[in-house]
């Protein structure tokens, strides 16, 4: 649960989501766009699953939530810090493009940090479908709306709002792996 509640948030402040909206509305395949945003999900996903699940015998319980709470700390700083605009060029097969740019920004980035992290401390399969679950309905989201409307929304503000919340979260876990309350 942890983990899929980690994607939403940290995916809803995410450039993913934009290139998303991009791709499928330029294509007006939104299927195709999907499909391919679930291949790069369900390898960027793994990967951060089965990454947690070899570091995790190396950890004590207080080391495992200390990890969690720095990766929602990264998150919420990243939520916070202003973003550049995504430019996406005509894409030719849209399956191909979001999937090679899904891929190619999602390894090592917010979420996949915080899927490792759940997986690291708990049960790596259920943190590995919680954090693609999460991501997958953010995109979905994103794709359906297109690209003018994903760009209306009130993004500055969803991403501090978001932002406070990951900030405040890490910082409650940190001050609880560290054993000061």
């Amino acid at each position: 649960m942890a983990a899929l509640v980690a994607a939403l948030l940290i995916r809803a402040t995410d450039n993913s989501t934009d290139i998303t909206a991009i791709v499928a509305e330029r294509s007006k395949r939104t299927g195709t766009v999907m499909l391919g945003a679930l291949l790069a999900l369900i390898v960027t996903q793994s990967v951060a699953a089965i990454s947690g699940f070899l570091v995790a015998p190396h950890l004590t319980i207080n080391a495992a939530r200390l990890l969690f709470a720095f990766s929602l700390l990264m998150a919420g700083g990243g939520a916070v810090w202003p973003r550049k605009p995504v430019k996406v060029d005509n894409p030719g097969n849209p399956f191909v493009a979001i999937t090679s740019k899904l891929i190619a920004t999602g390894l090592g980035d917010r979420t996949m940090f915080a899927t490792f992290a759940v997986a690291a401390g708990g049960v790596p399969a259920l943190a590995g479908v919680g954090g693609f679950i999460g991501s997958f309905v953010v995109l979905t989201a994103a794709a359906v709306a297109g690209e003018m409307l994903w760009r209306d929304r009130p993004r500055r503000a969803i991403d501090w709002t978001i932002g406070g919340v990951l900030l405040i979260a890490g910082a409650w876990l940190t001050v609880s792996a560290l054993r000061l309350i």
